[in-house]
């Protein structure tokens, strides 16, 4: 099995603080879930709140005390942008590049804001200024790693990611960067290495535990449950954690802890559509329990009524079942969902077939 891997939309948000459906016959399981966590500072939702409110107004009463000083905006700026405000968390690097345009925050705050628009190029070019006046910064050329492995760029992210951890050996996010180039370059053995390295020096990196679960889960050893439970004692609850230690159970036999998982799971996120789901795929493809199944693919459905995966896989429990005629209808829906679904237009094409 290929190593699941989180996307890399999701690297920038990782370095700041990597969905290939495995198909079965006549099936299709959830594998990596494309739900995303909410991004939050200090805990706070991403959408306006009283805390986010309370930490703006202690963030405005230091700059009220110190109006010169860029590293200030520069944090205001980041809060402005987890709120979604992204005019005034612009306005506020801005506001600092005046005060002091040299200031290592500043220049990264800069390129990062791009970076993470997808402006590559502009980003790249302030961080190549940022190295002529900060020349043994570590960060720097942790930015720049970060940079060229999302431009898919593998050699000048190692490149950039061993300068990174040249000026600091103990820079967490550049042995996570290439942990994450060498799985790019599908050396497991290195990616292990890299990643092990990040969790040593930070002990509480998240994503290089989501990472070396995953990758331990793709070659199914039982140590990536202890890597994804490290990672729910540094994010108690945490839904792609706990989704990583129920695809681990589903994937390897251990269905009735897998059903706990998941119960456990959607119980804390009930709208988590692919829990649901692969409850319900438990159910029909290793137990072929088809009427039990039919009821948790439903409730994929009802968190999620453009789940078209979901509505094959009820239509193919009804086939199962005898149920031709909400078979077709489930089989219908899938296809007006996504036209070019093969496995429904499949079903179709055998429901015809039937006597």
């Amino acid at each position: 099995m290929m190593v699941r891997v989180l996307m890399l939309s999701m690297l920038v948000l990782a370095l700041n603080s990597c969905d290939n459906s495995s198909k079965k016959i006549d099936a299709q399981a959830e594998g990596k879930s494309n739900q995303q966590e909410e991004i939050s500072v200090n805990g706070l939702p991403k959408q306006s709140s009283p805390e986010a409110d309370s930490v703006m107004e202690a963030i405005n009463q230091k700059i009220r005390k110190d109006v010169n000083n860029p590293d200030l905006y520069i944090e205001r700026s980041g809060l402005y942008e987890l709120l979604g405000d992204n005019r005034a968390a612009v306005e506020d690097i801005d506001r600092a590049l005046r005060i002091d345009s040299t200031n290592l925050n500043t220049l990264i705050a800069q390129a990062d804001f791009l970076l993470k628009r997808g402006e590559l190029n502009t980003s790249a070019r302030i961080l190549e200024h940022a190295k002529t006046l900060h020349p043994e910064a570590s960060i720097i050329y942790q930015k720049l790693s970060e940079l060229y492995l999302v431009a898919g760029n593998n050699k000048l992210s190692m490149e950039n990611a061993d300068n990174a951890v040249k000026y600091d050996k103990f820079n967490p996010k550049a042995y996570y960067l290439k942990g994450f180039n060498f799985i790019q370059l599908k050396d497991t053995t290195k990616s292990i290495s890299s990643f092990r390295t990040a969790v040593e020096q930070d002990p509480e990196f998240f994503e290089a535990y989501m990472q070396l679960g995953t990758i331990f889960a793709s070659l199914h050893d039982p140590i990536s449950l202890d890597y994804f439970n490290n990672a729910l004692e540094v994010k108690p609850g945490n839904k792609e954690a706990l989704y990583g230690i129920g695809m681990y159970q589903q994937e390897n036999g251990l269905y009735n802890d897998a059903f706990i998982t998941y119960a456990k799971l959607t119980k804390a996120h009930p709208n988590f559509k692919e829990a649901h789901f692969n409850i319900g795929y438990t159910h029909m493809y290793y137990l072929q329990m088809y009427s039990e199944a039919k009821s948790y693919f439903t409730d994929a459905i009802n968190v999620d009524p453009n789940y078209y995966q979901a509505y094959y896989n009820r239509g193919y429990c009804h086939e199962l079942l005898g149920d031709i005629r909400n078979a077709e209808l489930d089989y219908k829906k899938a296809l007006s969902i996504q036209p070019d679904y093969t496995l429904a237009a499949e079903g179709l094409s055998r429901l015809k077939e039937q006597p």
